[in-house]
């Protein structure tokens, strides 16, 4: 049975709820799978302790994880971390490695909800109290070190349980993501269909599609409606077909 059938979601949802909230509706509720982008090709760049090396002399590394995966039934929450690091002093440090570069320097939003949601599951799982957490970015070739403090614990576990409530009552939070978030996304011919990319830059010439939930029977269903255009319908039907 995978994660999602046992009602459990992925650290990876978690980030991209931090990120924007309806990319989890589209995956969780919807399942509407991303389209590939430039930024998920180098995403799958691979990446090796040689890759990380000054990195770990940093740290003071005594052992590395990699490819930790984790689980708590507890939070409903399971995740594979790139690395964990047990210092010298068994101090344990999450590790993300990042194709991006940083926020002038510092650990992006959605990568620090990302770190905050491993230290929960190493906590649980390990039993050893995370305070901080760092993310390797490629494109900067540099190390960004982030607290783990109880702020952001409490942020995680209220996006976590907003995340649930979502998917249970397949409710579509909306677009709150600025355009210049969506033009990167994979699911933007999802969620802003009618957004054209010309020069490099986007233009919105209005919505093709309409996400409405409907009653049927003993469970909800969602539905893509599309807009007043008869040019629209062949696409529509498509991805119709794929929330049967």
């Amino acid at each position: 049975m995978s994660s999602a059938e046992e009602g459990l979601l992925t650290v990876v949802d978690l980030k991209r709820y931090a990120y924007c909230p309806r990319i989890v509706f589209i995956t969780s509720v919807l399942h509407l799978e991303e389209r590939t982008s430039e930024a998920m090709e180098l995403g799958h760049e691979e990446h090796d302790e040689r890759l990380i090396a000054p990195l770990l002399v940093k740290l003071s590394a005594k052992r590395v994880l990699r490819a930790l995966e984790l689980e708590s039934k507890t939070l409903g929450l399971v995740g594979k971390l790139d690395y964990l690091v047990v210092t010298r002093n068994r101090e344990l440090v999450p590790v993300e490695v990042k194709w991006s570069g940083s926020a002038k320097g510092r650990a992006k939003w959605d990568h620090r909800v990302q770190l905050a949601a491993y230290a929960f599951l190493i906590e649980e799982n390990l039993g050893s109290r995370v305070n901080r957490g760092c993310i390797y970015y490629l494109k900067d070739r540099g190390l960004v070190e982030t607290l783990i403090d109880e702020d952001i614990r409490l942020i995680v576990r209220r996006m976590l349980r907003e995340m649930h409530e979502m998917v249970l009552e397949e409710r579509d939070p909306g677009i709150k993501a600025p355009l210049s978030k969506c033009i990167n996304c994979g699911y933007l011919p999802y969620c802003r269909p009618g957004i054209r990319r010309v020069g490099g830059k986007s233009s919105a010439p209005g919505p093709l599609y309409i996400f409405r939930a409907r009653s049927e029977g003993p469970a909800k269903q969602s539905s893509i409606i599309p807009a007043e255009n008869p040019e629209n319908r062949r696409s529509s039907k498509i991805l119709n077909r794929k929330l049967k």
